[in-house]
């Protein structure tokens, strides 16, 4: 396992990407992220889509948690927008 630098994996990183081996991403002493490499064969593809779609699903509730925005403000808004496109 290798360490690196923020500065040094965004400096390098397609020279990372192309790393067989697993980086933590440092911010000072403290770790700022992992990049795992990845093989294609190691997650059908339906799976690894089940799983983002999970991620960012996630992602989105918390941030609209965090601006206190429901679900239904949001789809209103597209609505909206959707009607004032025409």
């Amino acid at each position: 396992m290798k360490m690196v630098s923020v500065r040094e994996f965004r400096d390098h990183a397609t020279e990372h990407f192309r790393s067989e081996e697993p980086i933590i991403v440092m911010r000072g002493s403290k770790p700022a992220g992992v990049f795992l490499p990845w093989d294609e064969s190691m997650l059908p593809v339906q799976d690894m889509q089940r799983l983002l779609y999970a991620q960012l699903a996630k992602q989105i509730q918390e941030h609209m948690a965090i601006a206190g925005v429901t679900e239904e403000e949001v789809l209103a808004d597209f609505e909206t927008y959707r009607k004032d496109r025409h």
